[in-house]
């Protein structure tokens, strides 16, 4: 509360004049006393409270001096001052990834009731709200009802995908409608250098800097041996301090548990020997932390090809890499190649993809090649789980097909594709890079070979929300997806790609005569927690802004009330007269 011109306070004399006017103002009464018995009595009465009496008998006297009153205060100018946020509108851009879920109450928890205070801050001003991931989502749009935008905010969910914050914020930028705009970033941690060269729009980025407690199964395989299985779960602790933890392995029939004391930022490899040769397996830690989203990891033990035919006419790198991986390697010329043997076949000649053997086809006999130069982009998909293409060189590519999945590209022209059907196309030679000089080559050849040669129960390694074409038929067309017992929901064929669930587990896929395993498993940056900070960049120098309220108009709504008030109570008393 405050006033804009207490110079104004001298005008305070007025309803003082009125009073003094009224206190001794002369009003002369007849009065009957019906005996000089009574007239000391009348008289003492009327000079013990003489103003007062006179005071008791003028309600106009009262509507004036109010009305006087509030015009001072008027002049005065009185007002009440809030805090509300910078800016004319917003955008909040909310993080949906797994590592959200981290903390006691959940960071993603705090940052809702952080955002619903923002809102009422806001006092009406326009709202967009966008979540993070592959494909970032606008939940409201330029929204001034606070309880709708409350409601979204509450209704927002974790979607464990990786926040592609990078991404996401250029969409946000394309949907700010001018330089007043300022975004809200609600995550756990973002890097300045992200924003260093936005320099357009304001930013607020609202981060957490405590640091929590981890531990987290990076890797979990199995393996067959020759007296059975082998599983191997790699733990690391995330933290600065020491923890005990319980680490469980389980199957449909079998179940084996360690107990291990993690160092401070440890990284410990745990072997689980002599295990049953059963396909499906998960790995549990128990242990006292701050994030559960990664203290699950689960895995499939499917045989994987044993034998590959390669095109002789392909570079002999190819056959030398498949070998290194323990596979039996058969060359064969390229006249004499079947389509349709059901061996995996490793050629170049583009017209047997139509074949039902499976097919990785490295470069293509039906094109030409043109140069191009940058880094390697690869998408999440499980080919590039332990092959890393970051570092690798190629000079020239092949034209891309139409129809097929882009998984890897290079300066937004397909490098690596996937066909409906699960072929995988490389679309270079050996000899145009350097590929076959990194550790990843043999291992993408091997991951290549195992998606090729498949397993009719198991559909695959997903990440959360992933869109990927698989190769599903059934005789209704309708697949339904279950997770422990529970229906999650539907895929129908031909409608779309298929839709990984959110959540991270083991899921069943459910067809007219078919079940299959589909394991949904976090993505590697999601495993890791950082400490990060809160901070602002860009044009936006404060977070709120004082804004003032005046009481000037409702004052003269006032005393325009009191002046009809004033006017009926004179006519009355000169109608009664």
């Amino acid at each position: 509360m405050g006033a804009s011109n207490w110079g104004m306070i001298w005008t305070a004399v007025m309803p003082l004049a009125v009073i003094l006017y009224y206190f001794f103002r002369k009003k002369y009464k007849d009065q009957r006393v019906s005996s000089t018995l009574f007239w000391q009595e009348r008289m003492k009465e009327l000079q013990a409270s003489p103003y007062l009496k006179k005071l008791q008998h003028h309600l106009l006297f009262y509507l004036q001096l109010a009305a006087l009153l509030l015009c001072v205060l008027g002049l005065l100018g009185p007002f009440s001052e809030s805090e509300t946020l910078a800016g004319n509108d917003f955008i909040f851009v909310v993080d949906t990834s797994a590592t959200m879920l981290a903390g006691s109450p959940s960071h993603f928890k705090m940052h809702q009731q952080e955002m619903k205070n923002l809102v009422e801050q806001a006092g009406g001003k326009p709202v967009t709200i966008i979540t993070t991931g592959h494909s970032p989502n606008v939940v409201v749009r330029q929204e001034q009802n606070i309880a709708v935008v409350e409601k979204a905010i509450d209704q927002l969910a974790i979607s464990y995908e990786n926040a592609e914050m990078e991404q996401t914020i250029l969409f946000a930028d394309t949907l700010a409608d001018s330089d007043s705009t300022v975004i809200h970033i609600f995550t756990d941690v973002l890097d300045r250098a992200v924003l260093a060269h936005k320099t357009g729009q304001s930013y607020r980025v609202h981060g957490f800097d405590e640091t929590l407690r981890n531990v987290s199964i990076r890797q979990f395989g199995i393996s067959e041996t020759a007296e059975g299985s082998r599983g191997i779960v790699q733990l690391v602790n995330n933290s600065e301090e020491s923890l005990p933890a319980t680490v469980r392995l389980s199957s449909a029939n079998t179940e084996k548990s360690v107990e291990v004391e993690l160092e401070p930022t440890e990284e410990l490899l745990i072997p689980f020997e002599e295990l049953p040769n059963e396909k499906l397996w998960q790995a549990i830690v128990e242990v006292d932390d701050d994030y559960l989203a990664d203290n699950t990891m689960a895995t499939y033990s499917a045989p994987p090809g044993n034998a590959v035919v390669i095109d002789s006419a392909l570079h002999e790198l190819i056959a030398s890499g498949y070998q290194s991986t323990g596979l039996e390697v058969q060359l064969a010329e390229s006249g004499q190649l079947q389509p349709d043997s059901g061996v995996p076949l490793v050629t170049n000649q583009s017209e047997l993809l139509d074949g039902r053997t499976p097919i990785l086809l490295f470069g293509r006999n039906d094109e030409n090649t043109f140069e191009v130069s940058g880094q390697v982009e690869t998408q999440a998909n499980p080919l590039f789980s332990y092959a890393s293409l970051e570092e690798v060189y190629v000079s020239q590519l092949y034209p891309p097909f139409e129809s097929f999945e882009t998984i890897a590209e290079i300066d937004g022209h397909p490098f690596i594709q996937l066909s409906p059907k699960g072929d995988i196309v490389v679309l270079t030679d050996v000899q145009l890079t350097d590929w076959p000089l990194y550790p990843s080559f043999p291992l993408f050849l091997r991951s290549a070979m195992d998606s090729l040669a498949g397993d009719a129960e198991f559909l695959g390694f997903f990440q959360p929300n992933e869109h990927r074409s698989v190769s599903l038929a059934s005789e209704t067309g309708e697949w339904e997806i279950f997770k422990d017992g529970v229906y999650s929901h539907s895929y129908i064929e031909g409608s779309g790609p298929f839709v990984a669930p959110t959540e991270p587990g083991i899921y069943e896929v459910v067809g007219e005569n078919q079940t299959m395993a589909m394991i949904v498993q976090l993505a590697s940056e999601e495993k890791t927690l950082l400490a990060g900070s809160s901070y602002t960049m860009g044009q936006a120098e404060a977070a709120q802004e004082t804004v003032r309220f005046s009481f000037v108009p409702f004052i003269i709504l006032l005393i325009l009330l009191l002046v009809a008030l004033e006017w009926e109570v004179y006519r009355r008393g000169i109608a009664t007269r």
